[in-house]
């Protein structure tokens, strides 16, 4: 990391690093996913961002926040947010768009496997989102 960033800008650095090392594989190189998977991820994810972080506070000295951190923080969760509310609203019309051409087939037991990584590829999206949006307004704050 470089010495002139904050302690939050290195977690959030960090956090980006760690969800693309973790969540790119997944949805870019395996097309078999599986619940298993989804879960194994997850734990993943939990191991590599307390590592991460636990190295990032014991060698950064100054961890005091303050009101534009809050502010900072603020803004990345309201477009993670409005993210996560976009793609559901998208993915929701994509369903009944489907629905209504006759293209969904429920019968098939994938069905509930497709969902379940759509949905969490929306999380993870908003996630990301986010984790920029708060790299962003650090460097555009300085």
């Amino acid at each position: 990391m470089a010495p002139g960033l904050s302690y939050r800008e290195k977690t959030l650095y960090a956090s980006l690093v760690a969800e693309i090392i973790v969540y790119g594989p997944y949805f870019f190189l395996h097309q078999k996913n599986s619940v298993n998977k989804v879960a194994g991820m997850i734990i993943a994810i939990i191991v590599l961002q307390v590592v991460l972080q636990l190295l990032i506070a014991a060698f950064t000295r100054n961890r005091t926040t303050d009101e534009r951190d809050r502010l900072i923080e603020l803004r990345g969760y309201r477009a993670g947010y409005l993210m996560v509310a976009s793609l559901m609203v998208i993915g929701l019309a994509m369903l009944w768009f489907h629905t209504a051409m006759g293209q969904l087939h429920l019968d098939n037991p994938k069905i509930g496997l497709h969902f379940l990584s759509v949905f969490f590829g929306m999380l993870v999206i908003a996630d990301i989102t986010k984790t920029a949006t708060q790299i962003v307004a650090y460097r555009r704050a300085l």
